[in-house]
C-alpha cells in the first residue's frame, strides 16, 4: 500500500500500525468525537491505520446522519480525511454492512467486509491496539 507522500509501507504487522478497534454507538453521546480525535492524533505520529468498527459503531460512517443532532461540529466527518493523512484501511462486520447496503446507508469511505473472528485475527496482526 502507497503512503501519502510516495513511500511504501507493510499493511499488516508494520512497526506503526495501530488497530483502533471502535465500539461506540454513533449519536449517543460525544464518545465518538474522541474516537475520530485519537485516530486523528494516531495519523500526525505516522501510524499506519486499521480501523474495526464492531457492530453498529459502523454507523460513524454514515453520510446523511446530521452531525449537529449529537451536538458534533462538522469535523465530525474527518473519518473520511484519514486516507489523506496515513494508510488507512477501515474494516466492519459483514452483519453490519449487509445492514447498511439493505437500509441503502451511504457510508462516507470504503469500507472493507470481515466476520467478527476474521476481524479479531486481522487486529492482533497489528502492532499497538486501541480499543474505544
Amino acid at each position: 500500500m502507497q503512503r501519502p507522500g510516495g513511500d511504501l509501507l507493510m499493511t499488516m504487522g508494520s512497526i506503526n500500525s495501530l488497530a483502533l478497534i471502535v465500539q461506540s454507538r454513533p449519536y449517543q453521546d460525544r464518545v465518538a468525537r474522541a474516537n475520530i480525535d485519537l485516530a486523528m492524533s494516531a495519523a500526525a505520529m505516522d501510524f499506519e491505520l486499521h480501523v474495526y468498527f464492531a457492530g453498529p459503531a459502523i454507523l460513524q460512517l454514515a453520510a446523511e446522519r446530521n452531525s449537529a443532532q449529537a451536538l458534533l461540529p462538522p469535523g465530525y466527518r474527518a473519518w473520511s480525511a484519514l486516507p489523506e493523512l496515513t494508510v488507512t484501511v477501515v474494516y466492519a462486520e459483514s452483519v453490519w454492512l449487509d445492514y447498511c447496503r439493505q437500509k441503502d446507508i451511504d457510508l462516507i469511505m470504503p469500507v472493507r467486509s470481515l466476520g467478527i473472528e476474521d476481524m479479531k485475527i486481522a487486529w492482533r496482526q497489528q502492532q499497538h491496539a486501541v480499543v474505544v
